[in-house]
């Protein structure tokens, strides 16, 4: 059994459909994902009423923050019983990414003269900076999404706002009060920020295995050993060779790795 645990939808910043991405992941020979969309649920619950002969685990990426810096913590539950009483805070996430959608597009305009229709904003979920990217080359613009994020709206350029997040803490603690199971996104990315201080708030697991970083995987491994939580594996899907993210199915989890996370969800 082969299960992509770290997908997104159009229902966040990815390109492709919950249909479409399950149609992929059949056709990528996988037998199990999670679709994890940033800060909703909308997405997975999408795919739950689907009838595929595809194995759907409910996931979520919460965006949170730490010493100044994003930290993503996946969130994975066994059923749907308890989700929604992360709703609230969830909404509130949604309306203050909307707004900082429509204030990116106001500096868009003013800095680089780029000029785009805002309808996809309300059209979108969880709109991300990936979801604007995205929208600036579907509009005609000619643009690579690496150009965009490094001149245009990474941080610290001209179009850049910054968000509002839930601390990293609180975050995970409440992933576990509503019956989940917390895990460190792609902790490789961190740079202001110790894994081993994050596992200290009481995580489940870590994201070892990661599109690109094949040469850390044995470190996230040792740590997770450490500590006695598990180890899991995404492609981080987004679209396919977009240079930041992994292609469905690139990076999986299989075997005994596969069996300890199932083991720990449905035990849970």
């Amino acid at each position: 059994m082969k299960a992509d645990l770290h997908i997104h939808t159009t229902y966040s910043d990815g390109k492709f459909t919950v249909e479409e991405v399950i149609n992929l992941a059949i056709s990528r020979n996988l037998d199990l994902i999670s679709i994890t969309d940033h800060d909703t649920f909308e997405g997975v619950k999408t795919a739950l009423n689907m009838k595929k002969d595809l194995r759907i685990i409910i996931g979520i990426e919460l965006s949170t923050i730490r010493n100044g810096e994003n930290v993503h913590i996946l969130g994975y539950f066994k059923n749907q019983d308890k989700i929604d009483e992360m709703q609230p805070i969830l909404d509130k996430q949604i309306v203050r990414r909307h707004e900082r959608a429509y204030k990116v597009l106001e500096k868009l305009k003013e800095h680089f003269n780029i000029d785009l229709d805002p309808s996809f904003i309300k059209e979108t979920e969880s709109v991300t900076r990936g979801t604007i990217a995205r929208e600036i080359i579907k509009q005609g613009y000619d643009y690579t999404n690496r150009i965009i994020f490094k001149y245009m709206i990474g941080e610290g350029c001209p179009a850049y706002i910054p968000s509002s997040k839930i601390e990293t803490e609180i975050g995970i603690k409440m992933i576990k009060e509503c019956g989940g199971l917390a895990v460190l996104a792609h902790p490789m990315h961190l740079e202001h920020n110790d894994p081993q201080d994050i596992i200290n708030y009481g995580l489940d697991g870590i994201e070892a295995i990661y599109p690109f970083k094949e040469d850390q995987e044995e470190k996230y491994r040792k740590l997770a050993e450490k500590n006695n939580i598990f180890i899991t594996a995404g492609s981080d899907f987004h679209d396919f060779n977009d240079g930041r993210h992994g292609n469905i199915g690139d990076k999986y989890l299989i075997g005994d790795d596969l069996n300890k996370f199932l083991s720990v969800l449905y035990e849970s």
